[in-house]
């Protein structure tokens, strides 16, 4: 049901993604700004070593091609080469590289999160009363306590999400072996590490943002009181977001293949719509909080103790 749910919110609040688009974009735009003023060397450098040209040839062989294991064997080659070219200018291009991908990784991080808490007001309005607010109303509205809780991200989600791109290029590097049964598997092996990567971190910080709008909480508040919502119901938040995360890969790598990647434009923002929408949903039915999932149907949730396992009650008597 929470699923289900989630999906009807999704469907009655997709005008949302054309609000999260333009603020996604100015983000990265900004970004990209910065990463190319500071590390234009860098980027001169790569460019005279020929990496685009080599990148652009890579990926032009594959760029249609509709299996899975070719898209993360072109990945597979434009790592070698930038791991190539790092070796051979170590001193002066090692520096550069450690820069750009902080930057792009922190900063892409920490602006684009800042629309968070505008998503999870702008769900909370229209889910408590059935209400539309103004996106960036509520984007200016939060403003301070988004920029609190992306800087407690920084802290705590950041270093996470590190490992989770370094297990993913770890995988990536799989296709450098040569061997025909590592190949044959490997894809299998990236999605579903991925999978089961990306939903405990979604499961362990969904609940986080949602806390603070609805419970008015503090940054470290909210992140105790959604801790202790997904310990108590661990199992069935993480199941739930393994097949949803399953599904965004499917989304977006098929969107990837069958657009030329012009609709990631829409997909992405979509996507992190939808997980916001999931984690508020998770919230509202583990307190037992009623909601609008459209302007004639209230779904009123279960209190946690009616749903829960008795092995799971056993510690709340």
């Amino acid at each position: 049901m929470i699923v289900t749910d989630a999906s009807k919110l999704f469907v009655r609040n997709g005008g949302l993604v054309w609000k999260i688009l333009p603020f996604m974009l100015v983000s990265l735009l900004i970004i990209c700004g910065l990463a190319i003023a500071i590390c234009y060397p860098l980027i001169n450098d790569l460019s005279n070593a020929g990496f685009f040209t080599q990148v652009s040839d890579i990926f032009s062989k594959t760029f249609f091609n509709f299996r899975l294991d070719m898209i993360f064997a072109s990945a597979s080659q434009t790592l070698v080469l930038l791991f190539d070219l790092i070796s051979q200018n170590i001193e002066t291009v090692l520096p550069l590289i450690i820069i750009l991908i902080l930057l792009i990784s922190l900063g892409s991080s920490f602006l684009i999160g800042l629309s968070e808490l505008a998503i999870a007001d702008c769900l909370y309005g229209y889910m408590t009363s059935n209400s539309k607010f103004s996106f960036y109303s509520c984007l200016i509205k939060n403003l301070g306590k988004s920029l609190k809780l992306q800087l407690a991200k920084l802290l705590i989600v950041w270093p996470i999400d590190i490992i989770i791109t370094g297990a993913f290029v770890g995988m990536l590097l799989l296709f450098t072996v040569q061997n025909t049964i590592v190949t044959v598997i490997a894809p299998f092996v990236i999605v579903l590490v991925m999978c089961l990567l990306v939903a405990l971190r979604q499961t362990l910080f969904c609940m986080w943002a949602p806390c603070m709008i609805v419970r008015n909480r503090t940054v470290w508040g909210a992140l105790k009181e959604s801790c202790i919502c997904m310990a108590q119901n661990f199992n069935a938040i993480y199941g739930k977001q393994i097949i949803i995360t399953l599904i965004y890969i499917a989304v977006n790598i098929a969107t990837c293949i069958f657009t030329a990647s012009v609709g990631l434009f829409l997909t992405i923002p979509a996507t992190l719509l939808f997980s916001n929408i999931l984690g508020q949903t998770c919230f509202f039915y583990i307190n037992g909080l009623r909601f609008y999932v459209d302007e004639n149907q209230i779904i009123s949730p279960k209190k946690r103790e009616d749903w829960e396992s008795l092995k799971t009650l056993k510690d709340i008597v």
